[in-house]
């Protein structure tokens, strides 16, 4: 097909002009009538389902990132084995000079907390239920902001307990949502913290325990780190592990949460033996299969449209069969064969770019529905009940443009027979 009969519809406008009046011919059948009609509704239904799918899937996305957005870690810094003093994922708290490696970030009022974490993997037991969990040695500041997030919390008279006719307060610990909905944990309720690793004893084979009570639930939106995340003082996990002024790693979060990975970048070259990521590093995975869902996706529904293309292309056919007399009139007349090509182009961009845009009408309508009523509810597994819906115009271009392009090509071949057509046979029909 030469590039003429594309130009054609832009110089020739009788061509557009031809084309649509074709279509809305009394003189063309009842069936080719109703399949022009599913050729249209077929291209919407098509890119309908692409856009919401994938402005769904936007949406899922856009709220993992508000949770991490929500939290304290944005950027994690991580001691290697080349910084000295290294022992078992351990640093002192003065193996990272916070005030002279930050001070240009903070003069800049890039960095709202920075905050060292002292963590260790432990077990968690109450009664016959256990769990594993990671506990993380916080400072006070940071176990203040954690209890803005606290849903429950336990009396204060529950903190204590009697013991050989003393009473004590037992160090409390704070457990996540998910975890406390799991193990049936309420506030209040004593629980071991027990080290898988590191035991003592004269054969070093006792495990080491130390008795916790949970003072709150908190809740983050997010139930990975719900149900793997435990926080308490530093000076807790100090006293469980044994050790005194050592570190694991440090969590920063910043003003900015789109500049965490421009900071980061700064940091690993202030600190190169130390690994730093971000927060899209460290849920590289996630971020990366919810972009091949996407993708995924995107593929498998266009095959919708592709099929509505197969419409076009018998509808367009049969009309090339029904205009033959037309056809030879028109090329009798001095038309050229380019601008015959170009009528039956433009009649099926006409459908075409009808089921675009009545797809794009029926997809923000369903867009702004489940958006603005619970018509889908989701699990308790998720992190909202509610199906998120994110509104981005680019990809209602994306679909419209490569919707164009599938029904410019099915136009091709029925327009390429129309314009071979010899005009005595047109006439003779």
């Amino acid at each position: 097909m030469r590039m003429d009969s594309f130009l054609h519809i832009i110089r020739s406008p009788w061509t557009v002009w031809v084309g649509r009046r074709y279509l809305s011919s009394k003189k063309s059948s009842r069936f080719l009538s109703f399949i022009t009609f599913i050729s249209v509704l077929g291209v919407s239904l098509g890119v309908c389902s692409i856009i919401v799918v994938l402005s769904v899937m936007d949406g899922f996305e856009g709220e993992l990132k508000k949770r991490l957005m929500a939290s304290d870690l944005h950027i994690l810094i991580e001691p290697t084995r080349s910084v000295s003093g290294f022992d078992q994922g351990r640093v002192s708290v003065n193996a990272l000079q916070e005030n002279s490696v930050f001070e240009e970030l903070k003069n800049e009022g890039k960095l709202l907390s920075l905050t060292s974490v002292l963590a260790t993997e432990v077990i968690l037991r109450s009664g016959r239920k256990v769990s594993g969990a990671r506990v993380k040695g916080i400072t006070q500041e940071r176990l203040d902001r954690l209890g803005e997030t606290v849903i429950e919390r336990a009396d204060p008279h529950l903190l204590k307990e009697w013991t050989h006719g003393e009473e004590v307060t037992l160090p409390g610990i704070y457990v996540g949502q998910e975890m406390a909905y799991q193990l049936g944990w309420i506030p209040g309720d004593r629980v071991t913290l027990i080290s898988p690793t590191e035991t003592q004893g004269p054969l070093s084979a006792i495990p080491r325990m130390k008795r916790f009570v949970i003072e709150g639930v908190y809740h983050s939106g997010m139930p990975d780190q719900e149900m793997e995340s435990v926080f308490t003082l530093r000076s807790n996990v100090e006293s469980f592990i044994r050790k005194r002024n050592v570190l694991t790693s440090w969590e920063i979060m910043v003003q900015d949460f789109d500049e965490a990975p421009e900071i980061a970048r700064r940091l690993r070259l202030k600190l190169p033996n130390y690994r730093v990521k971000d927060w899209m590093e460290m849920n590289a995975n996630l971020f990366a299969s919810l972009k091949l869902e996407r993708l995924a996706m995107f593929i498998m529904l266009t095959f919708i449209i592709v099929v509505a293309s197969f419409n076009i292309v018998t509808t367009l056919t049969l009309m090339v069969l029904e205009k033959k007399k037309e056809i030879g009139i028109l090329k009798a007349m001095g038309a050229h064969a380019s601008q015959i090509s170009a009528i039956f182009i433009s009649e099926g961009l006409w459908i075409g770019f009808t089921g675009v845009f009545l797809g794009m009408g029926f997809a923000l309508l369903l867009s702004l529905g489940l958006d603005r009523w619970e018509w889908v509810q989701l699990p308790d597994i998720y992190y909202d009940r509610n199906l998120p819906v994110s509104f981005d115009g680019s990809y209602y271009l994306l679909v419209g443009v490569a919707t164009a392009i599938i029904v410019l090509l099915a136009c091709l071949y029925p327009a390429k027979r129309a314009a071979s057509l010899p005009p005595i046979d047109g006439l003779r029909g």
